[in-house]
């Protein structure tokens, strides 16, 4: 790989994680940092998950999981809920205020995406969809390669 095409994925990943604000104090004007509302919406998608299955799925250290869960069990989103399998692991579950939470992070989330690709014609939505798929796919791959060789 050279020098240019590294500087073109990093100016790529740049590029993007300011159109989605990615870099914003609070994500989607939620009062919310990037990772509480990637934590929120994953609750939302999973219920009843495990702290486990989230520092695994969002790639996040345990301790800073920890913090950030302790952080939205004290400001009412959500509560831990004994598993009856098994007394040590606690499920996470959104509280009523945490998926009304979850829902208007969703809408908003799907209003931005809604946004920016709107003026585009839809032959050429349709090619940025296949192509970001495709990355999706290739990234997929070196994830499964990457878990192959451990």
């Amino acid at each position: 790989m050279d020098k240019a095409m590294i500087a073109d994925i990093r100016h790529f990943n740049r590029r993007y994680t300011n159109m989605i604000g990615v870099l914003n104090g609070h994500v989607l004007d939620s009062g919310y940092s990037f990772t509480e509302a990637r934590v929120i919406i994953e609750i939302g998608m999973n219920e009843p998950c495990i702290a486990n299955m989230l520092v695994d799925s969002l790639n996040i250290d345990r301790s800073y999981m920890s913090r950030i869960i302790r952080r939205l069990v004290k400001l009412g989103l959500l509560y831990k809920q004994s598993s009856t399998d098994d007394q040590r692991v606690s499920l996470l579950r959104l509280t009523d205020e945490g998926k009304a939470v979850y829902k208007e992070l969703d809408d908003r989330s799907n209003e931005l995406i809604i946004r920016l690709f709107r003026d585009l014609p839809s032959d050429e939505l349709e090619e940025m969809h296949a192509a970001m798929q495709k990355i999706q796919q290739k990234l997929d791959q070196l994830e499964r390669r990457d878990d192959d060789t451990i």
